[in-house]
């Protein structure tokens, strides 16, 4: 009987530690999860910037010339 009661003690001490491990290590994952999810934010940001910036490039570049139209006279359209 005492016998049966240490191992009922050592495996209650075991799942307190395990269950403390858990717990450390969710609040790590909260913490590294709260970090990424600031990480993301802020490249979120800088790409909505960039893509502004490059749309506003974009509309002060020239409109294309237009293509020119074959000769069928050259080689390489024959």
């Amino acid at each position: 009987m005492l016998e049966d009661l240490d191992t009922l003690a050592r495996k209650v001490r075991e799942l307190a530690e395990m269950a403390q491990s858990l717990r450390t290590e969710n609040q790590q994952l909260r913490a590294q999860l709260a970090a990424a999810s600031t990480e993301l934010e802020t490249l979120r940001g800088r790409v909505e910037q960039a893509t502004q910036r490059l749309d506003a490039v974009l509309e002060r570049l020239p409109a294309p010339a237009p293509a020119p139209a074959p000769n069928p006279g050259t080689p390489w359209n024959t």
